[in-house]
């Protein structure tokens, strides 16, 4: 029941019952008349009644078009009673570099691989590289574009492959084939590499490019020519094919070495061209791409980043750089 209502029920049968009254018998027609005063405050009270009455509508129909009840908000109220929209949309997550300059510095070392199945090509018989390895230091500059970062870096490998026989693709083995002894073989390098880099998570994201550099190779590479019968079926066993005036050569050793250098071309190992299948001469080799050992660098890389902190960051990466396939990684840091 509204207040409204009630307000009706009670007012209804009090005014019927002062307007609406018959006189009786045994009062004079005088005293049953009501009097002026009477009737105006009754006037005064329906007006108060009804002012009342209006206010309580107009504070009922505010309270329904509030949100959540069901109602909304007429023209008439005006603009204080108007709700504003909800914002529903979601923002992208941060990735953390707010704040952060575009420069970085990042440590990696690798273990580096020459398997021998990607000398096949272009030798019919070789040794291989399992035990390189190398050590680095990365400069980056993130400022290229949202995903795209130009790293510099300064990289030292050990590359010392094992000693054995070398056979080129296609070349007579009777004449051609070289017992070869890697001697602290290393390399000092620069390159720069374009990468390109996609969040795949909010603390992990893959990372690909390459680059170019070059070079500077250390330590020596010795040959001697083999003529003790090699064939394509032998060349590649040193205790089958090897220099006659040396012997076989199962495993290198430091008296293999001994007896390598009592043969040498030259008292200081200098290459020359006194090695041959007719009287076979331990020497130095110096055919590097460019003179002065310099060589050129091709950088590749495949891997994947990880956040670790603000300011630190993990690589873990592989690819082919110089001569042979990386696997490796290191922490980056961010200012």
């Amino acid at each position: 029941m509204t207040r409204r209502t009630c307000l009706h029920r009670f007012s209804l049968p009090f005014v019927a019952h002062t307007l609406d009254q018959r006189p009786s018998q045994t009062v004079s027609q005088r005293s049953t008349r009501i009097p002026r005063q009477q009737r105006i405050g009754l006037a005064l009270l329906l007006g108060a009644l009804s002012v009342v009455l209006a206010q309580s509508d107009v504070a009922q129909a505010q309270m329904l078009s509030l949100p959540g009840r069901g109602g909304s908000l007429s023209g008439a109220l005006g603009p204080s009673a108007a709700t504003e929209p909800t914002a529903t949309a979601t923002t992208a997550p941060s990735s953390g570099d707010e704040g952060l300059s575009p420069h970085a510095l990042a440590l990696r070392a690798r273990w580096v691989t020459v398997p021998g199945w990607s000398l096949d090509a272009f030798l019919d018989a070789h040794t291989k590289l399992d035990g390189g390895w190398g050590v680095g230091m990365e400069y980056l500059y993130r400022g290229l574009g949202k995903h795209v970062e130009l790293v510099t870096s300064l990289d030292f490998s050990w590359l010392n492959a094992d000693s054995g026989n070398y056979l080129g693709k296609g070349n007579n083995p009777a004449d051609q084939t070289h017992y070869v002894v890697f001697d602290k073989l290393s390399t000092l390098s620069v390159d720069a590499s374009l990468i390109g880099h996609w969040n795949l998570t909010s603390w992990m994201e893959i990372r690909v490019g390459a680059g170019l550099g070059i070079g500077v190779v250390f330590g020596n590479i010795y040959q001697i020519t083999n003529n003790s019968g090699c064939n394509i079926a032998n060349a590649n066993d040193p205790s089958n094919c090897y220099p006659r005036n040396v012997g076989p050569l199962p495993a290198f050793t430091d008296n293999s070495r001994r007896i390598l250098e009592s043969v040498a071309c030259e008292p200081d190992l200098r290459d020359s061209t006194k090695d041959t299948v007719l009287s076979p001469c331990y020497r130095r080799v110096e055919t590097y791409p460019f003179s002065g050992r310099v060589v050129p660098v091709l950088n590749t890389l495949l891997g994947f980043r990880f956040r670790a902190h603000r300011n630190v960051l993990f690589h873990l990466e592989t690819g082919w750089r110089l001569v042979g396939f990386y696997l490796g990684g290191g922490p980056e840091f961010r200012f």
